[in-house]
């Protein structure tokens, strides 16, 4: 079935504000990208901010959608929500769609300056979706180290572990992307599957929560 014309502007939107952001962005080059017209963006979202508000929200709802199966599995086992999650991160590396997602929330934190004037304000639903995240996210790494470890410390030592590592790839990959045009020494998505270096992230927390829960 072909895309119709509103979900083709957000498919382009994600991945041209995620590569120029919202001020480097035209709403022609988007339309082109689309194979639309400048009205469907006035017929269906108004202007270009309430677009971008229009992308943004659908970038989360993807977003959404995927974690929900990590929240699912942490009811019953806390070490598959992990590999789950795991999984998903290292999505911003491997899937493109997931890579323009990343980069499009990426982008605002390194532009965001806290004003009211900016083109992503903050929401409060952008909030409790924050605060939701946080939350499982606190039972999940609970779950794992157990309670008598699960301390403020030992948390954000164990989220730190595996999160610094899957928000580095795609970072690093867009560099090499970028800057070496491809021709860097090390490219990880041509080197590991995304299971094989997911497996190999798991098993870092794992080694990691052993020696935690040793030291208690």
């Amino acid at each position: 079935m072909k895309q119709d014309v509103k979900e083709r502007l957000l498919v382009s939107g994600l991945k041209v504000f995620a590569n120029k952001g919202f001020e480097g962005a035209t709403v022609r080059e988007i339309c082109d990208d689309a194979r639309s017209n400048i009205a469907g963006i006035n017929y269906y979202f108004g202007d270009k901010r309430g677009f971008y508000a229009a992308v943004r929200e659908y970038a989360r709802s993807i977003r959404s959608a995927v974690m929900e199966k990590c929240w699912k599995a942490l009811e019953t086992d806390p070490w598959k929500a992990l590999e789950l999650h795991v999984e998903i991160m290292l999505d911003y590396t491997y899937d493109e769609t997931m890579f323009d997602i990343n980069w499009l929330f990426l982008r605002e934190l390194i532009d965001d300056n806290g004003d009211e004037s900016s083109s992503h304000p903050r929401s409060p639903s952008d909030e409790e979706r924050r605060k939701t995240y946080e939350e499982r996210m606190t039972r999940l790494l609970t779950s794992l180290l157990g309670e008598e470890a699960a301390t403020p410390a030992n948390i954000s030592l164990l989220r730190y572990t595996y999160h610094s590592l899957c928000r580095f790839l795609p970072i690093q990959s867009r560099i090499e992307k970028r800057q070496l045009k491809g021709k860097g020494v090390f490219d990880v998505r041509k080197s590991y599957g995304k299971k094989e270096l997911s497996d190999y992230i798991v098993a870092i927390v794992k080694r990691a929560v052993e020696e935690i829960r040793g030291r208690q």
